[in-house]
């Protein structure tokens, strides 16, 4: 028999919104974080930049929305104090604070040291080459003095990974550069993958924010593709992506005249399609990778 009160709509579960945005904030943030240390930025950094980031945020929309901006309503919104918002919005460009030693990457401070301490420098001032181990000013008196007590084993390994040191075959290390980056990040590739990603993540916010109008974001997969045929599928993806960005930039550059002459009195907008391919390699737990023998290095008496 049916019942003459009807069920209660559901209502949205905010906690859950909560629950679901920090397992996509993980998500996120690991291929973000793998950037920024590769970038030779820290933790710490990134958590200054995420502040900054917080406070011009919320001040954009307020001004889009009142015209105005309210310190005290990003305090809110933000937990940021209010004196911190201030100094932020007084800057005109994004700030790169002074940071403390405990502050850097381990692998920084090392090499700022290697730089600076004339212990470890020569006499023109250039970081010196220096023994791994033994007696005297060593590699590893230089990470168990500044290395926070991490192994200098594990130290040279990490340097030597990113390209910021070498060993030399009479077992000294030499220093290769002052600031540990990642092998093939560059001062080009940082602004290419800020522009991109930032282009990117907005489209899609703004589609989740006002899923009426949205902008377009589309994406096809497939979830297994034969090894054999990802270098013709990537030659042909390569191929179409390109032609067809050759079409829409013809129909801009033919538009252009026209639209200058409309955006002057109605006032115009900055487009950019970007076409991107992304592959995720699939894990095989059944083979193990090969793994190059690590050599030992003994420490001198």
């Amino acid at each position: 028999m049916p019942s003459d009160v009807s069920e209660p709509p559901a209502r949205l579960n905010h906690n859950d919104v909560r629950t679901v945005a920090r397992k996509a904030l993980v998500q996120l943030l690991e291929p973000l974080v793998g950037f920024v240390l590769d970038s030779g930025l820290s933790t710490q950094e990134l958590r200054w930049v995420l502040r900054e980031a917080a406070v011009r945020s919320v001040a954009a929309k307020q001004l889009e929305a009142t015209r105005r901006i309210n310190i005290s309503g990003i305090a809110a919104s933000t937990g940021i104090s209010r004196a911190d918002i201030s100094r932020i919005l007084r800057s005109s460009t994004p700030s790169s604070p002074r940071l403390a030693d405990r502050q850097q990457q381990s692998t920084n401070r090392i090499l700022a040291v290697w730089h600076e301490d004339p212990k470890f420098t020569t006499l023109e001032g250039k970081p010196a080459d220096l023994k791994i181990y033994g007696r005297g000013v060593t590699f590893d008196s230089l990470v168990r003095g500044h290395g926070r007590g991490i192994p200098t084993r594990a130290m040279l390994d990490e340097l030597t990974r990113v390209g910021a040191a070498e060993v030399l075959s009479s077992r000294l290390v030499r220093a290769k550069t002052s600031v540990a980056v990642d092998r093939g990040v560059n001062v080009r590739a940082v602004r290419a993958f800020g522009e991109r990603a930032t282009e990117l993540l907005s489209t899609m916010l703004q589609n989740m924010r006002d899923p009426e109008n949205p902008q377009f974001v589309a994406s096809v997969s497939r979830a297994s593709i034969s090894l054999k045929l990802m270098p013709l599928l990537r030659k042909e993806l390569a191929s179409k992506g390109a032609d067809f960005l050759a079409d829409i930039q013809d129909s801009l550059s033919r538009e252009r005249g026209n639209a200058i002459k409309k955006a002057q009195r109605s006032g115009s907008r900055r487009i950019s399609v970007t076409v991107f391919y992304h592959e995720t390699p699939r894990q095989n737990r059944s083979k193990k990778g090969v793994r190059r023998k690590r050599e030992n290095l003994r420490r001198e008496h």
